[in-house]
């Protein structure tokens, strides 16, 4: 089942059940089941960000400054409120010991990075007349390095993050996941 969802960009969820000795496997779309836990809350929501992104940069490729600015302004703050979360809610709950410091500290600091890149990106956004190019340019940069750093994120941090989840009882768990939920707002 992994190997199929690879192929189909993750977009499975799957149960396997026992019955009468015999094996049986549901599959549905991901979308019309909920995050399992808080790795896959942030994993989809990482989905969800870029997909307001690419709206607004096709609004920016067709020269409509003014159509990608209420896009970009919604990104840029469920963007923050993601960060947040993991800076401030996950790191601390998730970050067991030192085999999770060097993922974490790189974490941290392109929050850092992609935080001043919104902020140009604002900074355009507040101009008078707003210039869909150079609205463009920001928003290219900043999407490279989004997709390097949600790359590093879910291929480097988050397994860490899941085996620490899969240490705490399940209520924890649960609260966890209903508390990251509500700071994203989703």
């Amino acid at each position: 089942m992994q190997s199929v969802d690879l192929q189909l960009r993750h977009k499975l969820a799957w149960d396997c059940v026992e019955a009468d000795g015999r094996w049986r496997i549901e599959v549905r779309h991901r979308d019309d089941v909920p995050p399992r836990d808080v790795v896959e809350l942030l994993a989809r929501d990482h989905l969800r960000l870029d997909g307001l992104l690419v709206r607004a940069l096709q609004q920016l490729n067709r020269g409509e400054a003014a159509a990608a600015a209420p896009l970009l302004r919604a990104f840029a703050a469920a963007l923050r409120r993601h960060m947040q979360a993991e800076d401030r809610l996950l790191a601390r709950e998730l970050t067991p010991g030192e085999t999770a410091a060097a993922p974490l500290a790189a974490m941290l600091r392109e929050h850092d990075e992609i935080r001043g890149q919104l902020e140009a990106v604002e900074a355009c956004l507040g101009a008078d007349a707003p210039e869909a190019g150079e609205i463009g340019a920001y928003c290219a940069i900043l999407s490279g390095t989004l997709a390097k750093h949600e790359h590093r994120e879910e291929s480097g941090l988050f397994p860490l993050w899941r085996a620490a989840l899969n240490d705490l009882p399940k209520p924890m768990r649960e609260d966890l996941l209903a508390r990251t939920r509500s700071a994203l707002m989703v």
